[in-house]
């Protein structure tokens, strides 16, 4: 049986990762998962900036996207931290504020629609949690990815605010490592795994803050064994890829020996019997030949 999904990309994968798109409209049939693509999708919008700077536009914004999946009875499906954060977070508030939903419930009467409170916001590992499961996602796989030590990052705006997302520990998260296990690889623990990626420094303007979470993360994996760094959020993989490949000008450490970044959707197809051709990974800009891989 398939399970169904509105898909909601977000703005990042569709600028600056389309192959992820691509192949999560390839892949995720194969484990039994259903997409249904809209074009009346705008941003979630942003959780940083925009929430900052308008709590109610944001609201109101956010709103409009879930009640356009609740339109086609739907729960909406995202590859995006940030998506997630701010869907998850609005639908949330909107479901236990009566008041709260009726002023933004205004709002969206000028154009034509309604929150109703009636589905559900996840992020595809949370669909991999609750809807596949893991035991289930083992059987599928055709291509254990034996011998690879992969770190996981599963990123600040999927774990926090854990009493509405209720994903994962936010200090102590494991089921990034659990996902890795069940495709066949090692996950690496290591000291850092819940510390942000830095883009929200990046974003507020101190990049030199922001390579220092970028180094420091990506030399605690590297130390710990870890052949690839995996996160499954668009923002986490541009400072682990284009980030790191600035940061390494002035690093040595990452200059020598680089750490690759895989995302969740391509570990995934990965272990489904795809190559690291079939995945895009000539298009990231940090690459490493791993023994028995590349």
């Amino acid at each position: 049986m398939m399970l169904n999904y509105m898909f909601f990309k977000g703005c990042t994968i569709p600028a600056s990762l389309p192959n992820i798109e691509r192949l999560t409209l390839e892949i995720l049939p194969e484990i039994g998962i259903n997409l249904v693509e809209s074009d009346e999708f705008t941003c979630c919008p942003d959780p940083i900036r925009l929430q900052g700077a308008n709590q109610y536009f944001w609201m109101a914004s956010a709103a409009r996207n879930i009640a356009i999946a609740e339109e086609q009875k739907l729960d909406i499906m995202t590859l995006c931290n940030g998506c997630e954060n701010t869907l998850a977070i609005v639908n949330y508030r909107l479901k236990n504020d009566s008041q709260l939903k009726g002023k933004v419930n205004e709002a969206l009467k000028e154009i034509g629609r309604e929150f109703k409170g009636t589905i559900k916001v996840k992020h595809f590992l949370q669909v991999l949690k609750e809807d596949v499961g893991l035991e289930n996602l083992k059987k599928m796989v055709k291509t254990p990815l034996t011998g690879l030590k992969i770190a996981g990052h599963p990123g600040c705006h999927l774990l926090m605010p854990n009493e509405i997302l209720q994903f994962d520990n936010p200090v102590d998260p494991e089921f990034y490592d659990q996902f890795i296990a069940a495709l066949g690889a090692t996950p690496v623990d290591y000291l850092t795994k819940a510390d942000c990626c830095g883009v929200s420094l990046n974003l507020a303007g101190d990049k030199e803050a922001s390579n220092r979470c970028i180094q420091s993360k990506l030399i605690d994996a590297q130390l710990n064994g870890a052949q690839f760094i995996s996160t499954a959020c668009p923002a986490c993989f541009n400072q682990f890829d284009l980030g790191q490949f600035i940061v390494a000008r002035e690093v040595p450490q990452l200059k020598e020996n680089p750490i690759p970044v895989l995302y969740a959707i391509e570990l995934l197809a990965l272990a489904m019997g795809h190559s690291f051709e079939d995945i895009g990974y000539n298009l990231h800009r940090v690459k490493a030949t791993v023994q028995g891989t590349v």
